[in-house]
């Protein structure tokens, strides 16, 4: 090294390292102040059954801690690898009310407890599937349902080897669960041992008001499209009284199944859930309330009701929409059907009330805003912001 360049050397190193401490001191990878958005919740769970401590994760929608409502819950099995995505499919979902709100479980990984032990092996001990369905069914969904506000309706929800374990558990269990989602359903395990064996395989045949979807990718290896092949060419050579089933072949490989099925599947579930956009838009609402009564008839035994299927704060939101447009009368329409489904509820009469007082009825304004304000506790936050507009809408209306 040339003396020139050592002197240069010389002068840079207390620079450079400087310039090392400022990077990694805490003022220099602290991150910005803020809140932190809590996701879900991990339970820890002492398994006699398994024979060991697991976690179970939980996610509840939006709402929940502030209302009383009980919940629909899926099972995910797949929550070891997509628990964020498939609740945040869940919550776009029922965003777009194509289907309800609901909890979402995450299934502890069960090792080799998707596969069911096969028939010439079984002894009197439960193993494999078996095992692990004895562990939902008497350890995991108790201990969701003793702490969570849940309705009778479950879904189950798995992918691959998952896939194949959601399929045996409704053909073998089927009080269970009332829907099914199966993506890229792993009958081909040992040399598609379970596919040769579907007669045995498939016990219970009647299956009232259960939902099954199952998806393949068309870019999957040949063996998987072949024995998903054969899987639905028994399935539907078969009668399955109560059963409404469907398979799909989607674009992707067989990772991007998990992500496909249950965005495609939870609406086949609920298929005809969503009120059409159609009888929103013109306020068509005796049309609304025939579709809310045919819905709410199906999923009834499930503890799903009208206020599930068309909520007050839906129907709200629309009017208000309405209002902004200055469709006044479309606006009115909604916000009666509101107050005549829930005739307790002050912000109902609160938004009807603006809704006339903003087409220039005066008479029928200073009416609902006067019911706002006798159904207002004035309790919480919420209530007292909308008791003072109720009552400032009054005093604007020459009522003191």
């Amino acid at each position: 090294m040339t003396r020139s360049l050592l002197r240069s050397a010389v002068v840079l190193l207390p620079l450079l390292a400087l310039l090392a401490v400022s990077i990694l001191s805490p003022a220099a990878t602290a991150q910005p102040q803020g809140t932190d958005i809590v996701f879900g919740k991990s339970i820890p769970l002492d398994s006699k059954i398994l024979k060991r401590n697991v976690n179970v994760l939980v996610w509840v929608p939006q709402g929940y801690n502030q209302g009383t409502a009980r919940y629909p819950v899926l099972y995910d099995l797949n929550s070891f690898f997509s628990f964020t995505y498939d609740c945040g499919t869940v919550e776009l979902l029922s965003r777009t009310t194509d289907i309800p709100s609901m909890i979402v479980v995450g299934v502890p990984q069960l090792g080799d407890g998707y596969v069911p032990t096969p028939f010439e092996e079984r002894t009197d001990t439960l193993a494999g599937a078996d095992l692990s369905l004895k562990f939902l069914k008497e350890e995991l969904i108790p201990l969701v349902e003793q702490n969570y506000r849940t309705n009778p309706l479950r879904i189950l929800y798995g992918h691959s080897v998952g896939g194949l374990f959601t399929v045996y558990a409704m053909f073998n269990y089927p009080d269970m669960f009332a829907g099914y989602l199966a993506g890229s359903p792993w009958f081909q395990n040992n040399d598609q041992y379970w596919l040769k064996n579907i007669e045995k395989f498939a016990k219970e045949r009647t299956l009232k008001e259960k939902y099954l979807y199952m998806t393949v990718g068309k870019g999957e290896q040949k063996l998987t499209t072949d024995t998903f092949t054969g899987l639905e060419t028994w399935m539907k050579a078969q009668e399955f009284p109560g059963l409404s089933w469907k398979s799909a072949w989607v674009e992707g490989d067989h990772g991007s199944m998990s992500g496909r099925t249950i965005y495609d599947g939870l609406p086949f579930i609920f298929s005809g859930w969503k009120v059409p956009d159609e009888l929103m838009r013109n306020a068509d609402m005796e049309a609304v309330d025939q579709h809310v009564k045919s819905i709410e008839a199906k999923w009834r035994s499930y503890g799903l009701d009208a206020s599930t299927i068309l909520s007050e704060a839906q129907v709200n939101a629309m009017g208000y929409n309405m209002i902004q447009r200055k469709m006044y009368d479309n606006a009115v329409k909604m916000l009666l059907y509101n107050v005549k489904r829930f005739p307790k509820s002050f912000n109902a009469h609160d938004s009807l009330g603006e809704a006339y007082m903003t087409m220039g009825d005066k008479a029928n304004a200073i009416k609902y805003y006067k019911l706002a304000v006798e159904l207002n506790p004035g309790g919480s936050d919420l209530e007292k912001r909308i008791l003072q507009n109720s009552k400032d809408k009054l005093r604007e209306l020459g009522e003191q």
